[in-house]
């Protein structure tokens, strides 16, 4: 059975008081990670006459989301900044994987 966790029991980095990475928390973020990429080569039309603009609605959308979660939530600056760089890691990564010979 899941091990629960309360917020005393982790520091903002997802480690234990003790400093070591809490399993659960990385599981998760592994999963999160397959179902985002999965859920958007589903959105994005890959083929031949792919509407550009939609791609770039959506990619826009997930930003503007992440930015006013963080808002919403609090985070630091440093947080943030995280945040919205992870998300366009995995923006480029996902273009990247669904459209490897467009620039």
């Amino acid at each position: 059975m899941s091990q629960m966790h309360t917020q005393d029991d982790t520091n903002s980095n997802g480690r234990s008081q003790g400093g070591a990475p809490r399993p659960d928390l990385e599981a998760r973020v592994v999963v999160l990670e397959i179902v985002s990429m999965t859920a958007l080569a589903l959105a994005l039309d890959t083929s031949d006459n792919a509407d550009a603009e939609h791609v770039r609605s959506i990619a826009e959308l997930i930003r503007d989301t992440v930015h006013q979660r963080c808002s919403e939530t609090g985070m630091d600056e440093a947080s943030r900044l995280s945040a919205c760089a992870y998300t366009d890691e995995l923006l480029s990564t996902a273009l990247q994987a669904l459209y490897p010979h467009k620039p």
